[in-house]
């Protein structure tokens, strides 16, 4: 199993509100990509790091990073003592981003084997057991070849418009995916974290969707929720719920985490 981070993202949200924070207790955040902004102890990625070490499952580790930002993602993997591949996106700003679905195939490699998906600015509760998830995921899959895992997390009622959400079955099975809907149309209060698994049998639904999608708007193939939209009618994808996301988009979430995530050390 590899383990792939999306970290080419350009947190314009965040570098908007870093420049627009009258304090400066964060200007030395500013140009600081998500991933590698201090959560606790160490940079947000590096949590994940952590906890894929931890895991004997997990094999190789790819992070999926842009050319700006490319070389503080190296100087970085040199304070790690596991091994850490860095590919490039080959994007220089938003702009000419490719998208995070396309980062999803450039972590791939060409490699065909279960997959681990993450968006570098997402991160969970220290208390998450990833390998009692991939443990579900085998499962799973002994069950049902071709069976993908995603996460999900509650979400208040003000926020369901902002997030992918999620509706399962009482048996967990994911039976529909609505990207920032109003809350009017659905009754389900999960959202979807940027948090999968994907198994080697499933990943060529992945390259199907991208060339599918070439020729249309960034809009339409960027975000990795649309994928999984489509994935729930290709394969079968369930659901394994965590209490709490952290989803590390602005300064404000970025200022909560970091706290949390302190008084946890302490």
């Amino acid at each position: 199993m590899r383990a792939v981070i999306l970290a080419a993202g350009y947190g314009t949200r965040l570098e908007q509100d870093l420049r627009n924070d009258c304090s400066g207790q964060f200007s030395h955040l500013i140009g600081v990509p998500k991933p590698l902004l201090p959560i606790g102890s160490c940079p947000l990625i590096t949590h994940w790091i952590q906890a894929f070490d931890q895991t004997r499952e997990i094999r190789s580790i790819v992070v999926v990073v842009n050319d700006l930002h490319k070389k503080l993602y190296e100087k970085w993997r040199e304070t790690l003592p596991k091994k850490v591949e860095i590919v490039s996106d080959g994007s220089c700003s938003n702009d000419e981003r490719s998208g995070a679905v396309a980062c999803m195939l450039v972590g791939m490699q060409q490699c065909n084997e279960d997959t681990i998906f993450v968006a570098g600015d997402t991160l969970l509760k220290k208390n998450f057991s990833l390998g009692a998830l991939i443990d579900k995921f085998k499962v799973l899959r002994q069950q049902e070849p071709g069976t993908c895992l995603v996460l999900s997390a509650p979400v208040s009622e003000e926020n369901v418009s902002k997030h992918g959400i999620l509706e399962v079955e009482d048996s967990g099975r994911v039976t529909r995916f609505l990207e920032k809907p109003p809350s009017s149309i659905t009754s389900s209060r999960l959202q979807c974290p940027c948090f999968y698994i994907i198994s080697s049998e499933s990943l060529r639904h992945l390259k199907n969707f991208l060339e599918e999608t070439r020729e249309k708007p960034l809009n339409v193939r960027d975000a990795t929720g649309l994928f999984i939209a489509k994935l729930i009618h290709q394969a079968p994808v369930y659901a394994y719920h965590v209490e709490r996301r952290y989803d590390v988009g602005g300064l404000r979430s970025y200022v909560e985490c970091n706290q949390e995530f302190i008084s946890e050390c302490h």
